[in-house]
């Protein structure tokens, strides 16, 4: 009896690490959401969009709506559809202004919108992975960095839809968008962008 006691204790101890083993491995290898580690490309580009975001001036008063409607196209055959879209928001700490129109030709329809994000830095994080040069092209669509006008821009064309999408960065504080369904191609897209004043808008402070 006094030479089982310790053989127990023995299987014991070995049952005992045995299932902190079990337990401990797949704690080990869980990792939280949006975690990295490892991941070389994603935590490059978290990176550079901090690095981007903190070289933006001092928040700015958002732009007056009616202002940013003046640098909407003006396109030869297309028709305004519903009423103009326009928000302003003022406060201490977060300011942001937006006007947006559709327009319509025969079966087709263009929504072009302009942001003025006001310089508040998490506004923008959206669009820092396009800061490089990017391109994602698959079955479905295509989208990749490129340039309007001699702006920095981003375009998306859908492969099995009639649906493109062109956004211009003028500057570092205005977003300009424009989203056609039934666009033919993504050229038809750009032209509606490249129609737009970006200089002027680029310099309206």
């Amino acid at each position: 009896m006094k030479y089982l006691l310790p053989i127990f204790a023995v299987i014991l101890f070995f049952v005992a690490c045995s299932r902190r083993a079990e337990v401990s491995l797949p704690l080990d290898t869980l990792k939280p959401a949006g975690d990295t580690a490892g991941m070389t490309a994603p935590h490059k580009d978290t990176s550079q969009a901090k690095s981007d975001t903190n070289t933006l001036p001092p928040m700015a008063k958002a732009m007056e709506p009616d202002r940013l409607a003046s640098f909407l196209p003006k396109l030869s055959g297309w028709t305004p559809s519903g009423e103009m879209e326009k928000e302003i928001q003022v406060r201490d700490n977060f300011n942001r202004s937006r006007i947006a129109q559709t327009y319509t030709l025969g079966a087709k329809k263009v929504k072009v919108q302009i942001d003025d994000f006001a310089y508040v830095p998490y506004l923008y994080e959206p669009w820092q992975k396009f800061k490089g040069t990017y391109l994602d092209d698959n079955n479905d669509s295509r989208t990749e960095t490129t340039t309007v006008a001699g702006y920095r821009a981003v375009q998306s064309m859908e492969k099995k839809e009639p649906h493109g999408e062109v956004t211009v960065f003028p500057g570092s504080r205005y977003v300009v968008s424009v989203v056609e369904d039934g666009a033919d191609n993504i050229n038809e897209v750009r032209r509606i962008a490249e129609s737009m004043d970006l200089k002027g808008l680029e310099t309206l402070q």
